[in-house]
């Protein structure tokens, strides 16, 4: 990639990020509860569950990650059609997604005495909630395992996106390895 589509595309990325946690929080917070007062008060149970904090940290979670897998799945098909594909370009962007995503949490603690920063701090990190609450596991291991994961499940689509297209086209990949063994002729 040039520089400036892959600079692009990465600010791109990190961009979708935080629209994807801000609708994952819209939708779990606002989203779930509204569509379950519809049900008849016979699933009474079913309310109660769906309205749980920690089950609706998990849909925003599990919203971002269908969001995710999608982006990334289209973007590892995009790649190797346009044989532009990089995997140290790409986990160079996983990379930055997960430190612009986690070096906000690290500050949590300096906002938290003031009360300043409580309603940012609750909807960047609403699809973590479930593992820092539900699970019981400290505020910073929760967010770094929960986009951790979203991430690692992202890359693995990505790689599973490029395989699928490449083994299903093998001229692109005929041609990268000619390309990458003119690379090597030339060094030597």
């Amino acid at each position: 990639m040039e520089a400036i589509k892959f600079l692009k595309y990465i600010l791109s990325r990190i961009g979708i990020m935080i629209v994807l946690t801000l609708f994952s929080a819209f939708a779990g917070i606002v989203l779930i509860p509204a569509l379950v007062t519809v049900f008849p008060s016979s699933t009474s149970a079913f309310k109660s569950f769906m309205t749980n904090s920690n089950v609706d940290s998990f849909i925003g979670f599990a919203v971002m990650l269908i969001f995710f897998l999608r982006l990334f799945y289209d973007d590892g098909k995009r790649h190797a059609a346009y044989e532009n594909w990089s995997w140290v370009n790409i986990t160079i962007v996983y990379l930055l997604m997960l430190l612009v995503y986690f070096i906000p949490a690290i500050f949590r603690d300096s906002f938290s005495q003031e009360g300043k920063g409580d309603i940012f701090y609750k909807v960047l990190y609403y699809p973590c909630i479930w593992l820092n609450e539900g699970v019981g596991m400290n505020y910073l291991v929760s967010v770094i395992l929960g986009i951790g994961l979203l991430l690692a499940a992202a890359y693995c689509f990505y790689l599973i996106a490029y395989k699928v297209y490449v083994h299903k086209h093998p001229v692109i990949l005929k041609s990268m390895k000619s390309f990458s063994a003119g690379k090597t002729d030339n060094k030597v």
